[in-house]
């Protein structure tokens, strides 16, 4: 956590499971049952889970631009 003043590129941190332990994960939705969490889903498990938002998972929201604009042209799509 923290700030990259070195202008590096930062590593990227793929969320863990907490169910099996699988990296294959994806983000599900920006706000899980309360405002403080994310929701992610396994691709390995199959199990949805929520992660509390830190400067990890913001990074990982950041990252995953394109999961972003998915999920975006999805909610367009529903009535």
């Amino acid at each position: 956590m923290g700030y990259n003043y070195t202008r590096e590129p930062e590593k990227k941190v793929r969320v863990t499971c907490p169910y099996c332990g699988s990296t294959n994960t994806e983000l599900f939705s920006l706000f899980g049952q309360q405002l403080l969490t994310v929701q992610y889903y396994c691709n390995a498990c199959h199990t949805p889970f929520e992660r509390v938002k830190d400067d990890e998972v913001l990074n990982d929201c950041a990252a995953r631009d394109d999961v972003l604009n998915d999920y975006a042209a999805r909610k367009e799509g529903q009535p």
